[in-house]
């Protein structure tokens, strides 16, 4: 090995343009690739690769509302009195605000203030569909409904309701339903909102206090474009400064996945640079002091900056992308990889002669090189992605400053003046450190032994963190922006998302229908405090048949004709004509057809429309649910149990998701 090195050193000392020209080729290229490599800052990286896993992402990728950022407009002194118009002209700058440039770039959707408009719209879905919002055990209310005091009393309420001044925006609704059947389905959709702490004030979602408001924003871009949201929530905090001058009363706060993954990226990057930096400051202190050599520290850190670009150039070539995360942890590559160079340089004064010094480390150095990279190699056999960027990154660079100080490092050492071959050498501290003999004190020896035997007991105690929320950097106004959150939210109770899978949405509908009973069975047990989402509203081809058809059944000819005869009598009483509930005879005898899922009027709406993804081949459907945290392991089991059953739902306990849904 000695030999084959040593000739590669003859050949380019007889050719020194040669060599000056191969190490300039050598740099430049791997600088030119490694330029290239994309640094990712996606965090879950770190985590293992698996179906559940994978799915985990798959989740947080495509789900809209995961993506949602929470802004909370707030009272500043909180013992004061509650000040809620004040409230809400500051939200409203805020929407007005996201609404106009810059925002158009980065904001999808802002949902600030709910029109009345919509509130008519949702009821006109509500009521063009209205047998599709019915369970059996709504048939019971509407037994009462029909009763003839029932019939006696609405038709009062609606006369009193229809001479007063919200007669005339009340008008066609009860017309079409002059029994408010259509409120039964209504209150379904509270279904949509697994929080209750949040109230309608002016349009706007407000705290039951009235000293906060909630608006939420979709941002265009997925929370791993942190480049692009950075620059969006630095627009964000511009306009939340000049909203607050005028209103110090006032504060306003932020927080969801993008600011966390903000956070976390600009963060990665702060100690990326830092690790490296000192690393590297330590390294050209402690060589300068050892060697006492102006050229030292530049010598042997050569290879290791070589090192450094050929393996990035390499991520490249091979995968393009390399984790910010595993760069990181490049600070302890260097460490290593200085080793060769150090050995090198420091043989070289012992033993003034190049070519005797690469006869007697290249053996060694080559070993020994081989066995480490060896191990970093088999890091690409775990399941985490960012694991595997560590071994590439520490494996390359390890072969790059290698091979750089047994082929090119020999012959910057020997330039200049080369130290007498007589000369002795002057051994400072660290050489005397080094000619230390631990081995040979025998109470070190045995004091070691005893305490391995001390350690092998005491390391069984040694517990894992298991909350990979854990992983998160958060900056201080994050944290209190997730601390305000989760008070608003009455976050007492843990958040679980369920995901129902299936080759189209009538499918994930099936699976999901068919994890009712476990739910209801948690849900009565106390271990469920609450579910929410779609999946109760949207409804598979087969449920909504079924549905039909008990509506069908129910109003029957004989029981639409006593119906319709009692609207008419109790109505003639207060001059209504017999005609006037024609809509309603119409409403409860037309033909209903069921109609696929993705086809459904709900699927306008984002409280329903977020929680759902169609791709190519298949879909998905989310669910939050609501868990005692002191009988989560029961949840858990339960939620389990449904993995193995033809369901395919899937769970993940996760928070500090915003809530989608508007209070019905």
């Amino acid at each position: 090995m000695g030999t084959f090195f040593i000739s590669i050193y003859n050949f380019f000392n007889a050719r020194k343009w040669l060599l000056w020209l191969f190490t300039a080729f050598l740099f430049i290229s791997a600088a030119f690739f490694a330029s290239k490599v994309k640094l990712e800052e996606d965090i879950t990286r770190v985590l293992p690769q698996d179906p559940k896993i994978d799915r985990l992402n798959q989740f947080l990728q495509n789900s809209k509302f995961a993506d949602k950022l929470a802004v909370i407009v707030s009272q500043r002194d909180t013992a004061a009195p509650a000040n809620p118009d004040s409230l809400t002209a500051v939200a409203e700058q805020v929407v007005t605000g996201l609404q106009s440039e810059p925002f158009t770039a980065y904001v999808s959707q802002v949902t600030g203030r709910m029109e009345d408009t919509l509130l008519f719209s949702l009821l006109g879905r509500v009521q063009s569909n209205l047998p599709l919002f019915l369970e059996e055990k709504d048939y019971a209310t509407l037994d009462s409904l029909t009763s003839p005091a029932r019939i006696a009393g609405a038709v009062e309420a609606n006369y009193n309701t229809l001479i007063s001044p919200a007669g005339m925006v009340l008008k066609k609704s009860i017309a079409a339903d002059p029994l408010g059947i259509t409120w039964i389905g209504m209150k379904k959709l509270q279904q949509l909102q697994a929080d209750d702490t949040w109230t309608l004030y002016d349009g706007y979602l407000m705290s039951k206090d009235e000293k906060n408001i909630l608006l939420l924003i979709t941002p265009k871009n997925g929370p791993n474009k942190t480049d692009i949201n950075k620059q969006f929530l630095s627009q964000l905090d511009g306009l939340i400064d000049s909203t607050l001058v005028p209103t110090p009363n006032v504060t306003i706060t932020y927080f969801g996945a993008t600011a966390v993954a903000v956070g976390n990226a600009v963060q990665l990057r702060k100690d990326t640079l830092f690790t490296q930096g000192v690393t590297v400051l330590l390294l050209i202190v402690l060589i300068a002091l050892f060697f006492r050599r102006k050229r030292a520290p530049l010598l042997v850190m050569m290879p290791v900056v070589f090192g450094g670009l050929f393996s990035l150039a390499m991520v490249y070539l091979l995968q393009g992308s390399i984790s910010v995360i595993a760069l990181g942890a490049g600070c302890v590559v260097l460490g290593v990889a200085v080793n060769y160079s150090l050995h090198v340089f420091n043989h070289y004064r012992h033993l003034p002669d190049i070519r005797k010094v690469l006869a007697d480390l290249a053996m060694p150095m080559t070993v020994g090189s081989f066995t480490t990279v060896g191990g970093f190699f088999c890091l690409q056999f775990v399941k985490s992605p960012m694991l595997q960027d560590v071994g590439l990154f520490a494996a390359f660079s390890l072969i790059g400053a290698s091979l750089f100080s047994l082929i090119i490092l020999p012959h910057f050492i020997v330039m200049g003046k080369a130290p007498a071959k007589d000369a002795p050498v002057k051994h400072n501290l660290i050489d005397r450190l080094s000619g230390w003999r631990p081995e040979r004190n025998k109470k070190l020896v045995y004091g070691i032994l005893g305490l391995t035997v001390v350690f092998f007991f005491t390391a069984r105690n040694v517990e894992f963190e298991s909350d990979m929320m854990r992983m998160n950097y958060m900056p201080e106004k994050l944290r209190n922006a997730e601390e305000k959150l989760n008070r608003l939210n009455d976050y007492t109770a843990q958040t679980v998302y369920m995901l129902s899978e299936g080759a189209d949405l009538n499918e994930a509908l099936q699976h999901r229908a068919a994890a009712d009973t476990a739910l209801d069975r948690l849900l009565s047990t106390g271990a469920l405090k609450k579910t929410g989402g779609p999946g109760k509203l949207l409804l598979s081809e087969a449920e909504q048949r079924k549905r039909i058809e008990r509506w069908k059944n129910y109003w029957s000819p004989e029981r639409t004709a006593a119906v319709m005869a009692t609207l008419r009598q109790e109505g003639a009483k207060y001059g209504f004509k017999p005609d006037a509930f024609n809509q309603f005879q119409a409403l409860v005898t037309q033909e209903y057809a069921a109609t696929r899922p993705e086809q459904s009027p709900l699927m306008e709406l984002p409280s329903v429309s977020d929680f759902v993804t169609l791709k190519d081949g298949s879909a998905s459907l989310s669910g939050v649910l609501k868990v005692d945290p002191a009988r989560k392991n029961e949840v858990y089991a339960a939620l389990d149990a449904l993995l193995a059953q033809p369901c395919r739902a899937r769970w993940w306990s996760t928070s500090n998701i915003p809530p989608t849904g508007w209070p019905s």
